[in-house]
């Protein structure tokens, strides 16, 4: 009921009653596709600007070298300690209190860290990468709830990091400083959080309707095949800019071979969303995983630059591919409950953290 409506007399002390809008049919509501791509998109971007500077900002604070890795790790973990949050939230309270906690706690991270390049506080650096790994799990649920209305939906928005990846560069450059570029990608949380409250508090029934969804063979599959992918992925874009700069690869190489590794990532959703058949899913989640490691081979081999950033273009193009074979799976058949898509992404998540670690 809306605050107008509210009896006065039931407005006493102590009396718990609730003033915000009621629930959305959910064909009033599945067309917020355009807001999801957006909110993804900054999350992408404020992401890039963050692996843009921290490996290096890592390597200058960290106490020790063993601990230089922490904070590329604790972001992962932090994403994938978000997942359920995430799904229960949406659940519980809707997609703006959900996608705009997520949002609050990216700008959080993003001002902490760049606070802790001018104390030169390693730990406070530990911490913000923490809390814009949060953002991140929050962020990967925009995809699951835009395809609701039908896998596609779900591709148009992992494409929308697409255009976020080509614009790192230009961000990077306009900043020129990293605690100026860590300051932006808190500022992109900021306008994540300002679209989050466009979107609607909640679906009439929508738990209801994810709760009979069953799990099955393909759930399994999908979250096997997802979780190789981002171990991989994570693997790789530790090892990479490592090996360019053993090449002797200049910052500028190595930011535009990132660069093109990012844009990789997201460009084949953007096909997959306009021409979705000719993506069936599980041969695509084949094809693109023999590509990701041909792509790990070539960078582990590090023969030459060309073919690390080769490798590096290859792992993008391959993690692409198997996660939009992967959101097909899950979204076209019966849709599984959002505590198995919270699962799901936790797997993945804890994958890549796993990546990150070993390698």
């Amino acid at each position: 009921m809306s605050v107008d409506q509210i009896d006065e007399d039931a407005m006493r002390v102590g009396r718990l009653a609730c003033a915000c809008p009621p629930g959305a049919d959910r064909e009033a509501v599945t067309d917020n596709r355009a807001i999801l791509a957006a909110g993804f998109g900054l999350a992408v971007l404020a992401q890039a600007l963050t692996l843009t500077v921290l490996p290096e900002q890592s390597r200058l604070l960290a106490p020790t070298a063993e601990r230089m890795g922490w904070p590329f790790a604790l972001l992962l973990i932090g994403a994938a300690l978000a997942t359920f949050p995430a799904a229960m939230l949406v659940d519980a309270f809707g997609r703006r209190a959900a996608f705009g906690l997520g949002a609050s706690l990216g700008a959080a991270g993003g001002a902490l860290c760049a606070f802790s390049l001018t104390r030169g506080n390693f730990f406070a650096l530990c911490l913000g990468a923490f809390w814009l790994g949060l953002a991140q799990g929050f962020a990967l649920f925009y995809r699951h709830i835009a395809a609701q209305g039908s896998a596609r939906g779900g591709l148009v928005v992992l494409a929308g990091g697409a255009g976020a990846a080509l614009a790192a560069p230009l961000v990077v450059s306009v900043t020129g400083s990293p605690g100026a570029t860590l300051l932006a990608a808190a500022a992109l949380h900021i306008v994540a959080l300002a679209l989050s409250v466009r979107l609607p508090h909640a679906l009439r029934g929508e738990a209801a309707s994810h709760a009979q969804g069953r799990l099955s063979g393909r759930f399994a599959l999908a979250t096997l095949a997802g979780a190789v992918a981002w171990f991989a992925m994570a693997a790789g874009m530790l090892h990479g800019p490592l090996t360019l700069a053993v090449c002797s690869a200049g910052p500028a190489l190595i930011g535009s071979a990132m660069g093109w590794h990012l844009f990789a990532m997201y460009g084949p959703a953007a096909l997959a969303a306009r021409w979705p058949s000719l993506f069936p899913p599980i041969p695509v989640a084949a094809a693109g995983l023999l590509i990701m490691f041909a792509g790990a081979g070539a960078i582990y081999a590090g023969a030459s630059i060309a073919s690390v950033a080769a490798g590096l273009i290859a792992i993008g193009v391959g993690w692409s591919l198997v996660n939009v074979a992967t959101l097909r799976m899950l979204h076209e058949a019966a849709r599984p409950p959002r505590a198995a898509l919270a699962l799901h992404d936790f797997c993945l998540l804890g994958a890549a953290a796993a990546g990150a670690l070993m390698f």
